[in-house]
């Protein structure tokens, strides 16, 4: 049977062709077709191609086109970037445009627009609350998508900013929603952006209500004018001046032999609740994974660095603790002046805005997220390992970023070199590398004196000349009864 044959709707196409055919005094019928046929059978193979062969096809020019892979728009097949001509079919690819990358879709744009109007503010000294739901008198809730405030002498001042962006002029309708949801939750002050501009009327009518207006002329200016507060910083955390005083390894006996260098960085964090709600059926039977909790989320790497779960499955995530503590602190202004001046301070700016930080929340959920089912049926019995879907977590409650204090502290002799990291602004240990021994990773109680490796107190040793602290690596055992340990100086011979 011929390809063309194997399809239900190309053999309906080549029949109505061969009616229309005999109309004209040429008797076909469809067992007629055959590889050698007419005309008519040309017609049918390029005009009737199956449907399913055409998905394939286009399925391929979609993913090659994700990829900004050159291909040919004939066969579908993969070329050269300078070829003139496809190596599969010979069609030519002289008028091709070259394939640009994929852009962002308006979600991700008009998201990014916010955060970007959201860090002038801040640099400016106002306290920032990108996407404010607030409540007007009537029990209305109604969304801002920036809200600023700045406490003055004379009082509190609120700005609220509308982000829209589009490519075409905002017209006097929109502003006209603008100012009654204004005057529904009474601030007094707005600021419309549009990246398309506004229209004539639009101008006017925002002139006489007293809103701001600025297109994307004014927004590029705007962003690209200096901070005029240099030596504060935005959205963080306070720190205890108490954590400078145990940040050394004091649970190691001899931890003076170690040279410290210490830091105190602020990197960005997202902080945001997820659920997951994914069905699944599994030999005829309905199996559910739910999960729900907080999650940490990097505004640098967008890795997930705390994790805790209030119901349902637990992820394999990080459990750290102490990043999810954070959440419930509020965020400040802080002048750098009323920071430690001993201490080098770096403040990281976060690479992910909030779209993206959900996008990799959910990514690493999908990943690590998962249900082992033991199933069991009148033949076989057996396990299946359920992942969820991107679409089945959702992610609400989002904050930040949100820059934590983290005082760094690295500590090196010999070769060795260990961190230690706490959140300054609770107390709480996130990373420590000297708290267990590299042989057996049981809790350390000494460094070795020889090499710097970390050892516990089975593993530790003292040199019977000089008293020096080794571990069991680079300490020399002499007697079978009586074991007397030697440091490589006064090994004897």
């Amino acid at each position: 049977m011929q390809p063309w044959k194997r399809c239900t709707w190309c053999r309906i196409i080549a029949m109505a062709i061969a009616k229309r055919v005999g109309k004209r005094g040429t008797k076909l019928h469809f067992s007629d077709f055959t590889p050698t046929g007419s005309k008519t059978l040309v017609e049918v193979s390029s005009w009737a191609r199956c449907s399913k062969e055409r998905l394939k096809h286009q399925e391929r020019r979609d993913d090659l086109k994700e990829r900004s892979v050159p291909f040919c728009p004939k066969c579908a097949a993969q070329t050269d970037p300078g070829a003139s001509f496809c190596a599969r079919c010979g069609a030519t690819l002289r008028n091709i445009p070259a394939q640009t990358p994929i852009e962002l879709s308006m979600k991700e744009k008009g998201a990014s627009l916010e955060d970007s109007v959201a860090d002038y503010f801040r640099r400016r000294g106002f306290d920032v609350e990108p996407r404010a739901k607030m409540r007007d008198r009537f029990d209305v809730y109604h969304e801002i998508d920036v809200l600023g405030s700045k406490k003055e002498d004379f009082g509190t001042i609120q700005v609220a900013v509308e982000c829209k962006y589009v490519r075409t002029p905002m017209d006097i309708k929109e502003v006209r929603n603008f100012h009654d949801k204004l005057a529904a939750l009474g601030i007094t002050k707005g600021v419309f952006v549009s990246t398309g501009g506004f229209t004539a009327d639009a101008e006017s009518h925002a002139k006489a209500l007293g809103i701001e207006l600025w297109d994307m002329t004014t927004l590029q200016t705007k962003l690209a004018e200096e901070t005029p507060q240099k030596d504060v910083i935005h959205d963080a955390l306070p720190v205890k001046l108490t954590m400078l005083s145990i940040l050394s390894p004091r649970h190691l006996r001899n931890f003076s032999v170690l040279s410290e260098t210490t830091e105190l960085v602020y990197r960005p964090y997202y902080f945001m609740d997820y659920h997951c709600f994914s069905q699944h059926t599994v030999a005829g039977n309905s199996v559910l994974l739910e999960s729900g909790g907080k999650i940490v989320v990097d505004g640098v790497n967008g890795q997930i660095v705390d994790c805790m779960t209030s119901e349902g499955q637990t992820p394999h995530l990080p459990i750290v603790g102490a990043y999810v503590a954070c959440s419930q602190m509020e965020t400040q202004t802080l002048p750098v002046s009323n920071l430690p001046s001993k201490l080098p301070l770096s403040v990281i700016r976060h690479e992910l805005d909030s779209v993206r930080a959900k996008d990799r929340g959910k990514i690493e959920l999908v990943k690590n997220l998962s249900l082992q089912y033991r199933y069991e049926t009148t033949r076989t019995i057996g396990e299946k390992i359920l992942k969820p879907r991107k679409k089945d977590i959702d992610i609400h409650n989002l904050q930040g970023p949100v820059r934590v204090p983290i005082l760094v502290g690295t500590y090196r002799f010999g070769s060795y070199s260990y961190v230690r990291t706490w959140i300054a602004a609770t107390g709480a240990i996130a990373t420590d590398q000297t708290a267990s021994c590299l042989l057996c990773h049981n809790p350390a109680t000494l460094v070795c004196e020889n090499c710097g490796g970390i050892s516990c107190a089975s593993h530790g040793k003292n040199c019977v000349v000089c008293g020096k602290n080794l571990c069991g690596t680079c300490a020399s055992a002499k007697g079978i009864v009586s074991k007397k340990y030697y440091c490589p100086q006064h090994q004897p011979r």
